[in-house]
C-alpha cells in the first residue's frame, strides 16, 4: 500500500484560500482522507454488507497513491484477495469496448458515424430507415429507441446457448419503443454488437483484440477479456449473493468460456491491472513503457471524444442532495456529471455476485477504483463516496450511514407500494388449457408442461430460466423460478383468440424494481400447433 500524497492537502488549502478571498465562510471542515480512514471505512462497509472481498485504489496522475486488498476470494475459504485477484468488472468493460473502437478510428478503419450496416450488413432493427442511419456512435450512447435492458435475456442468466449471431439476428424483433435518438435507456446488447463489429473490422475475436491492443501494451498482466489461463485461475474471486441469510457463491466462475456478453460486461481484472488502466486515462490516452518511453495508446482527440457528453440523462434527487449535481450525461462508454463543482467521468459495473466502480476527476488528475465480490451496490457507493468526497472538499460525513439511511427510505416507500400477488396451486383443468409449446421470435422455444401435479415453464435455450407456475386469476399465473438467486419472479398471462382458445403468452416482472435485465416485457410468445 502506498502512502497518500500531499495533493489532498494542497487541494484543501487552495479551496479554503479561494473561499476566504471571495469573502466566503467555511461551514464545516472538509473531509480528510488517510490510509487509516480508508481501511476503517472498508472494514465497516464489508461488515455492514457481508462483503467477502474487496480492493480499493487511488491513482494521482501516474502515481498509485493507495492500493489495498481486503478479505477473501471466496467465503469460508482461506485464499486472500490480493492485487492480483481477478474480479468481474461487469459494465466497466464498456469503456474497454469503446477504447478498442477508438483505436480503430485512430487507424482510419472506421469512424464513429459510420452506418453500422457498412460493417455488419446483416444488422437490422424494426424500422428500415433507422437501420440505414444507425451509426457506430448509436451503438454506444443508450439512445437507440430500445427499451431499458432490451434483449438481455439472450445472454442472461448464464449459461445459455445464445450466440452473438443470435443477438444480431434477434435485434430486429425488439420493439423500438422509445424513439430513435430521443431519450436515454440503458442497453447491453448494442455493446455486444459493437464487439461483433470490432471483430469484423479487425479479423480478430473482440477478446483477442482487446487483450493484445489495450491490456498487454499497458502491462495489464492480471486482466482478461476472454477465458482465464490455467496458471491464473487461482486468482479468481468468486461471485457472491445473499441466500438463506448468508453470503453464498451464486454460480461458480470457472472462467473457461468465451462469454457472448463479454463486450458489454465480461472482463475480469485485478487491482494491479486496473491501476494501469487508470494511469492511461489520467494521461488522456498516453502511457509509459517498461523502458521509460512515452507512447500514445489512444489519441488525445479520440480520448476526448469518449469523454464528451452524447446523451443527456436525468439528475436524481439523491445526486443533487449528495453531490450538488446539476448535469448528467452519457458519453462513449462513460457516464459524466458534476460533483461539488468538478467534472466526474465514471462507470459502475453490476453482475450477479460482483460490483465495480471506476471514477475519474480530470481537473484533479485523479482516479478511484472499488471492486467487490458481492452483489450490493450500496457497498460500492458508500466506499466510493468516502474516497471522492475527500478530494472535492465536501464537509465531513459518514457515507456508510448516509447510504443506509437512503436505502431505508427507499425500502419504506417500496413496502408501502408493493405487495406479492396472492396465488393458489394450479388445477389439472387450468393446466390443460395452457400446456403446450410456445415460441418468441428472439428468445426462442419455451415449454409449458404438467408434471407431478405442477405446471412448469421451461426455456429450451436458457437453462436457468425454469420454474413452477402458480395460478393468480383467469389465465394469469406467477412464475417462481427454481433458481432463487434470480430475484425476478414474473407474471405470465396466456392470451386467447376471440373464440377463447389460447394462442400466445406475454410476461412482466412481479416486482417493478426487479433487475431489468430480465427483459420479460419484450417477450411475445405464440403457441405452436400440436403435432399429430
Amino acid at each position: 500500500m502506498s502512502v497518500l500524497s500531499t495533493k489532498r492537502t494542497l487541494i484543501s488549502s487552495l479551496a479554503l484560500s479561494a473561499s476566504l478571498a471571495l469573502g466566503g465562510t467555511v461551514a464545516a471542515e472538509p473531509s480528510e482522507i488517510t490510509p487509516e480512514k480508508i481501511n476503517e471505512t472498508a472494514a465497516r462497509v464489508m461488515n455492514a454488507y457481508t462483503v467477502p472481498g474487496m480492493v480499493v485504489g487511488i491513482v494521482e496522475g501516474d502515481q498509485v497513491v493507495f492500493a489495498e486488498s481486503y478479505g477473501v476470494q471466496e467465503v469460508n475459504e482461506s485464499a486472500p484477495v490480493t492485487e492480483k485477484t481477478l474480479f468481474k468488472i461487469a459494465s466497466v468493460t464498456k469503456n474497454f469496448t469503446t477504447a478498442a473502437l477508438a483505436l480503430l478510428v485512430d487507424q482510419g478503419k472506421i469512424s464513429w458515424d459510420d452506418p453500422v450496416i457498412d460493417h455488419l450488413p446483416e444488422f437490422r432493427v424494426q424500422d428500415p430507415w433507422i437501420t440505414r442511419n444507425f451509426t457506430i456512435r448509436d451503438l454506444l450512447i443508450h439512445k437507440s429507441g430500445l427499451g431499458l435492458g432490451a434483449g438481455d435475456l439472450m445472454f442472461w442468466p448464464t449459461p445459455n446457448n445464445f450466440t452473438r449471431e443470435d443477438i444480431l439476428n434477434g435485434l430486429r424483433y425488439l420493439p423500438m419503443e422509445g424513439g430513435f435518438r430521443t431519450k436515454y435507456a440503458y442497453d447491453n446488447i448494442l455493446y455486444v454488437i459493437a464487439g461483433e463489429l470490432t471483430e469484423r473490422v479487425t479479423g480478430q475475436r473482440w477478446e483477442t483484440f482487446v487483450e493484445e491492443n489495450l491490456m498487454r501494451p499497458l502491462g495489464m498482466e492480471y486482466c482478461f477479456a476472454g477465458p482465464v489461463p490455467d496458471d491464473y485461475k487461482k486468482h479468481i474471486a468468486q461471485p457472491h449473493g445473499w441466500l438463506n441469510e448468508e453470503p453464498t457463491v451464486v454460480r461458480r466462475d470457472f472462467a473457461d468460456d468465451y462469454l457472448t456478453s463479454a463486450p458489454a460486461g465480461g472482463i475480469r481484472c485485478s487491482l494491479q491491472a486496473m491501476t494501469k488502466w487508470m494511469k492511461m486515462h489520467n494521461a488522456r490516452g498516453a502511457y509509459v513503457t517498461e523502458d521509460g518511453a512515452q507512447k500514445q495508446l489512444i489519441s488525445a482527440k479520440q480520448h476526448a471524444e469518449m469523454w464528451s457528453p452524447q446523451t443527456i440523462m436525468n439528475v436524481g434527487s439523491r445526486a443533487y442532495e449528495w453531490d450538488n449535481t446539476h448535469f448528467a450525461a452519457y458519453g462513449l462508454g462513460w457516464r459524466m456529471h458534476d460533483v461539488d463543482g468538478l467534472l466526474r467521468i465514471h462507470h459502475t459495473g453490476t453482475l450477479h455476485g460482483m460490483n465495480a466502480y471506476l471514477s475519474f476527476f480530470p481537473e484533479l488528475d485523479t482516479a478511484f477504483l472499488v471492486l467487490l465480490n458481492r452483489s450490493h451496490s450500496d457497498a460500492r457507493t458508500a466506499m466510493m463516496q468516502t474516497l471522492i468526497k475527500a478530494y472535492t472538499d465536501a464537509p465531513e460525513r459518514d457515507w456508510l450511514a448516509a447510504v443506509q439511511e437512503w436505502r431505508e427510505q427507499v425500502s419504506q416507500r417500496r413496502a408501502a407500494s408493493f405487495a406479492e400477488p396472492e396465488t393458489s396451486p394450479v388445477t389439472a383443468e387450468q393446466a390443460a388449457r395452457v400446456v403446450g409449446e410456445y415460441v418468441d421470435p428472439w428468445f426462442g422455444h419455451v415449454s409449458v408442461t404438467w408434471q407431478d401435479n405442477k405446471l412448469r415453464w421451461t426455456s429450451h435455450r436458457s437453462e436457468r430460466m425454469a420454474g413452477e407456475l402458480f395460478h393468480v386469476k383467469g389465465d394469469t399465473f406467477a412464475a417462481r423460478w427454481d433458481d432463487r438467486t434470480h430475484h425476478a419472479d414474473a407474471f405470465v398471462r396466456f392470451t386467447s383468440s376471440l373464440r377463447g382458445d389460447i394462442e400466445g403468452m406475454i410476461m412482466a416482472p412481479i416486482d417493478p424494481d426487479a433487475d431489468w435485465s430480465f427483459d420479460f416485457e419484450d417477450l411475445n410468445f405464440s403457441k405452436q400447433p400440436q403435432s399429430e
